[in-house]
């Protein structure tokens, strides 16, 4: 019996504390993480939220074409801890946006490293360094 009680609370201990990391987050794999677009463009909308926050932006394509982009980053309470708020990309405000597309070719990705407004001024964003560890990617 004391054998028993002893492989469950081993067994419930190792579940606890790998459930997190299984848990955790999705996978990168409908991201091109090969391949890193940097995109202009006019912020549309700014959402924060849990898990992933966006930004949605309207940049010009090769032909002049204007897209509707939507790209993932970086975890609310990480963003707040920073001084992010609902405000700090504001509808109309020019930005220049590092991204790994989508696969499928939609106008979506996930970012590469920081947003900086279009004339080069950085909006902080420093995730911890163990918030993508299944990614390579470096923000």
């Amino acid at each position: 019996m004391a054998r028993f009680r002893t492989l469950f609370i081993f067994i419930l201990l190792v579940g606890l504390f790998s459930s997190p990391s299984i848990f955790a987050h999705h996978g990168s794999a409908i991201y091109d993480t090969k391949n890193t677009v940097i995109l202009t463009g006019t912020v549309t909308q700014l959402t924060l939220a849990n898990p992933h926050s966006w930004v949605a932006f309207d940049a010009k394509d090769d032909k002049g074409s204007v897209n509707h982009w939507v790209v993932e980053f970086g975890v609310l309470r990480e963003l707040v801890s920073q001084g992010w708020t609902d405000t700090t990309l504001k509808p109309g405000d020019q930005v220049r946006v590092p991204l790994h597309p989508k696969r499928d070719g939609s106008c979506g990705g996930i970012l590469v490293t920081g947003i900086t407004y279009a004339d080069g001024r950085a909006l902080p964003l420093n995730p911890p360094a163990n918030q993508h560890p299944a990614r390579a990617i470096h923000w």
